[in-house]
């Protein structure tokens, strides 16, 4: 027995459960095969509720005890089998539940369109037979329960409960893949510390025992991503954009025509919300797809938290990794710029503690302790090479991502992950340096941080914004404005506010210029919380008009006036257009409704 099968028993045990450990063991579903027998337009499915031991961090890792949908006669998955059919198909479910104690709640087994309430009892030892067509081409899920909780309230036994329902259309459709993201979860029962038992999966796996992918260069790929889970989920992906074909949910999709399509690098995915996406890898290298929550790829969603042999801490979690195949790109071009960016600390700067901050060298070297928070500004040129030297100065090794930019891997600043072939970008030792070299490509505003430890790292102050102009365009600070979100100190310091607005928790005022044109440059890096904007004269929110997402210009369908509020996650920017009458007594609110300990933040603005 492992110690990871003895902590599955002290969690049964901690739960009140008396069920008894199943010796079927779960398999990752990978979603490529759908479940049962389609003939003749109809789909014939037999599922049953099966209770069984699951090992999300591989063969050797945590056995979790977990309810799951299972297809008759077949393994047990973890997610539920993938139903996937054309548009037009009648269904036919049987659905069985042999345990003497559970009723089943099923939810999403109906005609899309359908309403959130449309549901299916099973009873202890009983069955449920089912007819339904299959309705409006999308991307879903179905999921139950058998706790009486909703959607976002399943956490242990039941979290897996799921499975992902693709509807295709009537003709014929690229191929795809399809990504089911899940948490398993027993924090409040536990007898032992209160992070030892959580873990965050894509298919059934924790990075980094999650699927990798190798993909051509420039071959469009199609992917869905559905969210049953409890949490929100900003996912990200390194060095390239992609494009959102769809939005959903369990019960509906919305297709977006093409020129409504988001244009992004990070899509904040809410829980019970679902994606189609579109990429292609644009530089070859190895590269990311994660969650922009530091906690959701951090240790602490792990059970295994053993360090590496160097003593650093790994990501974990909800994280894919891809490597793009293609010509190797050619050696760094030299660079018409040189920038040196210090990585310093300052005792007592944040609460908990030291603050962390990127200073840049402008002329003889800064104090050591010196840390701006947010990092300094960084104003870059598209199409101008720059290299920017990055020194440690911490006492821990660090790392820089470039978040946004389309640069080649090796610059990109993934620990041991970021590069082509053996040559890897590793992190940043204490007292040592590393030169990013890149070309950006494309005018906006983006993000540096970094992406070493970073539930401790980006707390404390680890970010910074990162502008690109075109050539010949010079900041104007009178019309173009910085609202940086960031930490505020580890979130496992209480305090009534776990972020700060431009390094501050009560900001000073920003001077927009009346009768103009402002441009405000909306930066979300608090490492663990959605944030929530908006515009507010006295308590009434106002109107403004969206310039660009993720630091790419938004074409001139998506640039209508819209009311001034907008939610984002962490690794989000969005610049918005507003101008403001003389005089007018106008602040940005700033909150985070949903976290442990709601807070909010005014930011105020005086207009001259």
């Amino acid at each position: 027995m492992t110690q990871f099968d003895r902590w599955a028993i002290l969690l049964l045990l901690a739960s009140g459960c008396q069920r008894p450990s199943s010796s079927e063991l779960a398999a990752p579903n990978d979603n490529r095969d759908a479940a049962g027998q389609l003939k003749d337009g109809v789909l014939t499915l037999e599922l049953e509720l099966r209770e069984v031991t699951w090992r999300p961090e591989g063969e050797r890792g945590a056995a979790l005890p977990v309810q799951v949908l299972a297809e008759r006669g077949k393994p047990a998955t973890v997610p539920g089998p993938l139903i996937r059919v054309p548009t037009g198909t009648e269904i036919h479910l049987r659905i069985a539940n042999p345990t003497s104690d559970s009723t089943l709640v099923l939810r999403g087994l109906c005609t899309r369109p359908c309403a959130e309430s449309d549901s299916l009892i099973v009873a202890p030892r009983g069955r449920a037979d089912v007819r339904f067509s299959a309705g409006a081409p999308g991307t879903y899920f179905y999921w139950g329960s058998t706790t009486n909780r909703a959607l976002g309230d399943r956490e242990w036994l039941d979290s897996q409960l799921d499975g992902a329902f693709i509807v295709d259309s009537a003709g014929p459709t690229p191929p795809d893949r399809v990504f089911v993201l899940g948490i398993w979860s027993n924090l409040d029962s536990l007898g032992g510390p209160p992070d030892t038992g959580e873990t965050m999966v894509i298919n059934g796996l924790a990075w980094p025992h999650t699927e990798r992918f190798s993909v051509p260069v420039g071959d469009t790929l199609h992917w869905r991503v559905v969210n049953p889970s409890s949490s929100s989920h900003p996912m990200h992906l390194h060095g390239t954009y992609f494009l959102v074909d769809g939005r959903g949910d369990a019960y509906g999709d919305t297709l977006f025509p093409p020129s409504h399509r988001p244009f992004e690098v990070t899509e904040l995915m809410l829980p019970g919300g679902t994606m189609a996406m579109r990429w292609a890898a644009a530089r070859p290298g190895n590269w990311v797809f994660h969650c922009h929550f530091a906690f959701h790829v951090s240790p602490e969603v792990s059970f295994d938290r053993q360090p590496d042999a160097m003593g650093h801490h790994r990501m974990a979690g909800l994280v894919l990794g891809i490597t793009a195949t293609g010509p190797e790109p050619a050696a760094d071009p030299p660079a018409a710029r040189q920038l040196r960016l210090l990585v310093q600390q300052r005792s007592g700067r944040m609460r908990g503690g030291a603050g962390y901050g990127y200073v840049l060298q402008q002329g003889a070297a800064p104090a050591p302790d010196s840390v701006n928070i947010p990092g300094s500004m960084l104003v870059l040129t598209r199409g101008a090479p720059v290299a920017i030297t990055v020194v440690n100065h911490l006492a821990r090794p660090t790392a820089v991502h470039w978040h946004g930019i389309e640069l080649e891997s090796f610059a990109d600043g993934v620990p041991d992950l970021s590069g082509v072939g053996p040559r890897l970008f590793r992190p940043i030792a204490p007292g040592d340096s590393f030169i990013a070299r890149f070309t950006p490509p494309r005018a906006g505003t983006f993000i540096y941080h970094t992406h070493f430890e970073e539930t401790e790292q980006i707390a404390r102050g680890l970010y910074g914004p990162l502008l690109v102009l075109e050539p010949g365009q010079r900041f104007d600070p009178a019309t173009d404005h910085l609202v940086v979100v960031g930490g505020n100190g580890p979130s496992s310091v209480p305090d009534s506010v776990h972020a700060q607005v431009n390094g501050s928790t009560t900001p000073d005022p920003l001077i927009l210029s009346a009768g103009r044109l402002n441009r405000l440059r909306l930066i979300s890096i608090e490492p663990d919380h959605r944030i929530v904007y908006s515009l507010r004269r006295d308590t009434t929110v106002l109107t403004w008009r969206p310039l660009a997402r993720d630091g790419a210009d938004l074409p001139p369908a998506q640039t209508a006036k819209r009311r001034a509020w907008l939610m984002t996650g962490p690794g989000q920017t969005a610049d918005f257009g507003v101008t403001p009458a003389a005089g007018d007594r106008l602040s940005l609110r700033i909150e985070a409704p949903f976290a442990e300990v709601p807070w909010s933040i005014t930011l105020p603005f005086q207009v001259r």
